[in-house]
């Protein structure tokens, strides 16, 4: 009963005219020219976005108006499509892409600066994610889960590996466990 009531109440409060008019606005100003592969809330409340037009796209919403304004936009940052973000401390977000690197980022307020490509990964990259001590992980189809260092030098710490193409990680929030999945 405590989930009926929860989706009850998203159900009654996301679903209605006013996401409807924020979804619209979203589609006037284009951000992406492809279709938007992952979305991500960052800390500072502006939204993050990346897509198969090899790009990445962060966006603030103007809650009275009801209007996205594009804050920064990176064109080509990856040589191929861009699959999953993650935000890591200081102001810094992780990407993933077809092209099979991982790429740094440290945001500002009106750029992306590229501070290390990561090359260890032989085919596409589907997925990132922040871990804690100061690490995050990964997964690809060459059939590995990597953790890695999230402080510079970024660096493979532990490559745990797999049958199949891994399609899939979580982290478990209470427990210090990560779930991966594979083909």
């Amino acid at each position: 009963s405590i989930i009926k009531g929860e989706v009850h109440y998203i159900k009654n409060t996301l679903i209605g005219e006013p996401i409807q008019a924020l979804q619209h606005d979203v589609h006037v100003d284009k951000i992406h020219t492809g279709s938007i592969r992952f979305i991500l809330e960052l800390t500072d409340k502006r939204i993050a976005t990346c897509d198969g037009d090899k790009s990445i796209s962060i966006v603030s919403l103007d809650y009275q108006t009801k209007k996205w304004k594009q804050d920064i936009k990176q064109v080509n940052a990856h040589s191929n499509g861009v699959y999953c973000l993650c935000e890591l401390s200081n102001n810094r977000l992780v990407s993933c892409s077809e092209d099979k690197t991982i790429k740094v980022w440290s945001i500002t307020p009106t750029a992306l600066n590229l501070l290390s490509t990561l090359t260890q990964h032989t085919d596409i990259v589907l997925k990132v994610i922040p871990l804690n001590h100061n690490r995050f992980a990964s997964c690809s189809w060459d059939k590995t889960v990597k953790i890695w260092n999230s402080e510079s030098p970024y660096g493979v710490i532990t490559t745990l590996q797999h049958d199949g193409r891994v399609t899939n990680i979580l982290k478990l929030k209470q427990k210090e466990i990560l779930i991966t999945s594979d083909y």
